[in-house]
Formats: C-alpha cells, sequence, structure tokens
C-alpha cells in the first residue's frame, strides 16, 4: 500500500483528484486538518496526519511540521530507513500534493502586513522540498495534477527516477518564485539592513 499526503488551501478539484487516485488502487490517503475534513465530507477515505504526529498546537501551524513526516518524505528506499519507520510507527509518504497560501494574491490585493505575515506559508514549502529531496511524486501545481494520475493510471511508462526528478525540478521552482515574492515584499516594507552594518 502506497501513502499520500494531501494538503491544499484551494480544495477545488481535490476531492475529483484524491478519487480518482484511490481508483488507481494500492493508495490511502494523508491529509492536513481542513484537507482532512473537506475530503471526509465528500467520502474519501481519510486518515488526518494529527493521528501521526499528536494534536495541532499554536492553532494548526505546526501539524506537518513535525519530524515523522519528513522523515516519511526523506526515507530512502533501504532496508534500513524502512525498519526506522517501522519502529517509529510511521508510514512511507510516496506522494505529496501541496498547494501554498496564497501570498502573492494577498500582496496584490493591498491585505494589512499582518494579513500577508499570516499568509506566509511555512509548512507547504518545507513539504515540496522535503519530497522533491526525497525524490516522491510531488505536486506543487494543481495542473501537474492531471499529469501524476495519468502516469500512474498507465501503469508508471517512464523512468521513475526522471518522472520523479522532473516533479522535483517544478516543486523547487514552485517554492524559489514563493520565497522571492516573499523577499521582495518584506525588502519594501523593512529598513535596510545596511543601516545595521554601520
Amino acid at each position: 500500500m502506497k501513502t499520500a499526503l494531501i494538503s491544499v488551501y484551494h480544495k477545488d478539484g481535490i476531492v475529483e483528484f484524491a478519487r480518482r487516485l484511490l481508483k488507481i488502487g494500492d493508495w490511502e490517503i494523508l491529509a492536513s486538518g481542513g484537507t482532512a475534513k473537506h475530503l471526509e465530507n465528500a467520502g474519501i477515505p481519510v486518515e488526518d496526519v494529527a493521528t501521526l504526529v499528536g494534536k495541532p498546537i499554536l492553532g494548526h501551524r505546526v501539524v506537518t511540521l513535525s519530524r515523522e513526516i519528513h522523515a516519511a518524505l526523506l526515507a530512502r528506499d533501504t532496508p534500513e530507513d524502512q525498519a526506522e519507520l517501522d519502529r517509529i510507527g510511521v508510514p512511507r509518504i510516496d506522494l505529496v500534493c501541496v498547494d501554498l497560501y496564497p501570498l502573492e494574491a494577498a500582496i496584490k490585493e493591498g491585505k494589512s502586513a499582518e494579513e500577508v505575515q499570516e499568509l506566509t506559508d511555512i509548512g507547504g514549502p518545507t513539504l515540496l522540498r522535503s519530497a522533491a529531496k526525497g525524490r516522491r511524486l510531488v505536486i506543487a501545481e494543481p495542473h501537474v495534477r492531471e499529469t501524476v494520475l495519468q502516469w500512474l493510471k498507465n501503469g508508471r511508462p517512464h523512468n521513475h527516477k526522471e518522472f520523479c526528478r522532473a516533479l522535483a525540478a517544478k516543486a523547487e521552482a514552485t517554492v524559489a518564485h514563493y520565497c522571492l515574492t516573499s523577499a521582495a515584499y518584506l525588502e519594501k516594507k523593512v529598513v535596510t539592513l545596511q543601516r545595521y552594518n554601520t
């Protein structure tokens, strides 16, 4: 059985994606808080990641920022790493589907500095980067979902390592753009650091 972790801000299309993934077979779904509830309400079998990492703290701010989740993403395909996951009771995560908080939209809409700060995603980019490094199937943009579903449905026709590497590149580019957007916003909002270097 393979495990997919789904954590999305925008819920459009995510029920259909999860349903089609399950139809392909041999998949179980983990999801974070709001995504888990959304999928459960649609009749999708899903397990909340809180069952693995414990009760959410700080208002759900650090649920996926846990060693269990990132161990499941970074574990290598070796008997030793699998034994370690078995010992701590964590399934290997084979697929990650994440979209990020709408930081760029918040900035363009002129939201307050406090609102922009709250809409600065930390868990999402971290999940994407761990999945990319672990060479999992990593989906960082909604339009990539169909590509991955078709690849799975067709029996993984292309080289697995090359396919995961291409997905990792897309994920890294998404995170890089997100971080640069945040940096550009902050640069306009704060006093230049050069004042503190004199």
